[in-house]
């Protein structure tokens, strides 16, 4: 469901946000809309805008939120406000669509999975950090799968600046939130020193 007016949130307020969820969050799942630039949606907690502006679409990071198949409770459900009309074709041929994936977004992305891994205590890995594209593989209904509601929400992305090539969504998105986890400790070491 399409959320009209969406509450516009900082990173320290969702550091704070993070942090009264501590021990009872075990996963972030990482999608998108499927949807237009500009258009955030109630299943997920967290909606990230092509601009890179970051949405809170829920009262708490505990709300239990239908984002993720069988994956919902312990867990949040971020996703890109974006890849209207994209698809998936055979032999893995993507098409992003009219509106794609933004760098910002996937920058923006990342240092939301920083931020959140850091407040809850969640380490930055495959098993607690996934596309919805690697959980759907891992559940069955991912791509190559024949499954009619098959998802592959990030399944590749641009791996920029290093490269315009694409790689795995998830390797891409885990390895900028890694180096933006460290930027953060150090600042956090810093301001404490």
């Amino acid at each position: 469901m399409l959320v009209p007016n969406p509450l516009s949130i900082t990173h320290r307020q969702l550091y704070t946000l993070a942090q009264q969820a501590q021990g009872k969050i075990s996963h972030l799942y990482l999608h998108w809309t499927a949807g237009h630039y500009g258009q955030a949606f109630d299943d997920y907690h967290i909606n990230i805008d092509r601009d890179g502006q970051v949405y809170q679409t829920c009262a708490a990071l505990t709300s239990r939120k239908s984002h993720t198949y069988r994956r919902n409770t312990g867990s949040i459900g971020i996703a890109l406000c974006c890849a209207y009309g994209a698809s998936c074709g055979t032999g893995g041929k993507i098409d992003f669509g009219p509106e794609p994936p933004t760098a910002v977004q996937i920058e923006k992305m990342a240092q939301v999975i920083a931020l959140l891994s850091m407040a809850l205590h969640l380490p930055i890995s495959f098993s607690s950090v996934m596309t919805h594209a690697e959980a759907a593989c891992i559940d069955g209904y991912g791509p190559g799968s024949g499954d009619s509601e098959m998802r592959w929400d990030l399944l590749l992305l641009s791996d920029q600046p290093q490269t315009s090539a694409l790689r795995p969504g998830g390797v891409v998105l885990r390895g900028k939130a890694l180096w933006y986890y460290e930027l953060y400790r150090q600042r956090c070491l810093n301001q404490a020193a």
